[in-house]
């Protein structure tokens, strides 16, 4: 966990510091070439229509940059010590922003470069790009080095369902569902049908032309059948079909608790891989008890599977080990 610290201290602390510590450098190695009063603001037509002295600037800049990266340091620490995590879009984002003033800066020293004046200094096409692109660059870097921790849970948010799974012990679950009349179904039901509407024709039809629809009930049948789960120390994955897809990966750091449901047949929108209006997922393959994850975003994912008690047991334990080691 320290180290978690060090980096967030880093990213949204240190990143725009050097920043600050490069543009200074510049503009001291630059002196010779830049007049006293450079151009802080540039009108509609691209000519600069405000100014100030450098040295204030400078201090101003580099005094509001450094003001807004310990801001932003002291908000992620305080985030992670009370158990809220750390994102590296947040990080990121604080060191874009924190960087402003000081990209300012180089962007008035660049467009003075050897200029007498500050009328004299270069339009905004110079001075924007710059700004952006170093905020970004800021952004990017502070990103990438700042920790990604999860949120930290409360052991009462964790479900009551357990394997009895020992403090230190790994195992993992491994589970499916099988609905042999539900593929028998897809097949010849398809075919009936077709069976039927030529019947009602009247015409006679070659055998082809049972071939089609035979086929896209047997493709059904093969991607609806079956559902499988896996439970280990870092996931939850879940196929649909035969084939294994479409299938979802659900980090243990994103599921709050794991419970168990009855599902009707035309409960959470049907059979198949369904997505309902509020968000909640769901693998169908048959009705009747399911696995039911509650993810930190507060939406569900359903799969039915054969003993989910036991699936549900195994990720609550594995959600307690992880409570206890972050406290």
């Amino acid at each position: 966990m320290k180290a978690a610290y060090v980096r967030v201290v880093t990213a949204t602390f240190v990143v725009p510091a050097v920043f600050v510590a490069a543009v200074l450098v510049l503009r001291s190695t630059w002196a010779p070439r830049l007049p006293e009063v450079v151009a802080t603001h540039w009108g509609g037509s691209g000519d600069p229509d405000k100014a100030t002295e450098l040295a204030a600037l400078t201090g101003w800049a580099v005094g509001i940059t450094l003001a807004l990266a310990a801001v932003a340091a002291v908000g992620a620490v305080a985030l992670l010590r009370t158990g809220r995590g750390s994102h590296r879009a947040f990080s990121g984002l604080a060191a874009g922003i924190a960087v402003v003033p000081a990209a300012g800066l180089l962007g008035s020293v660049v467009a003075a470069l050897d200029t007498s004046s500050w009328e004299q200094a270069g339009g905004p096409m110079l001075v924007v790009p710059l700004l952006l692109g170093s905020c970004l660059l800021a952004g990017v870097i502070a990103g990438l080095l700042a920790p990604a921790v999860a949120p930290r849970r409360a052991d009462s948010e964790i479900g009551t369902e357990s394997v009895g799974l020992a403090p230190g012990e790994r195992a993992v679950w491994v589970g499916e569902a099988t609905n042999g009349g539900l593929a028998l179904l897809c097949v010849l039901g398809t075919t009936a049908i077709t069976a039927v509407a030529i019947l009602l024709s009247g015409a006679p039809a070659p055998w082809l032309v049972y071939l089609v629809p035979t086929g896209v009930g047997l493709l059904a049948a093969l991607g609806i059948c079956r559902v499988a789960v896996r439970v280990d120390a870092s996931a939850v994955t879940i196929r649909m079909g035969v084939l294994g897809y479409p299938h979802r990966t659900i980090p243990l750091s994103e599921v709050t608790s794991a419970t168990t449901e009855q599902l009707s047949v035309f409960g959470t929108g049907g059979l198949g891989v369904r997505l309902n209006p509020s968000g909640d997922v769901s693998f169908k393959c048959r009705a009747g008890e399911a696995l039911v994850l509650t993810l930190r975003s507060n939406r569900r994912v359903y799969a039915t599977v054969d003993h989910p008690a036991d699936a549900a047991g195994l990720v609550n334990d594995l959600l307690r080990q992880d409570v206890s080691r972050a406290g």
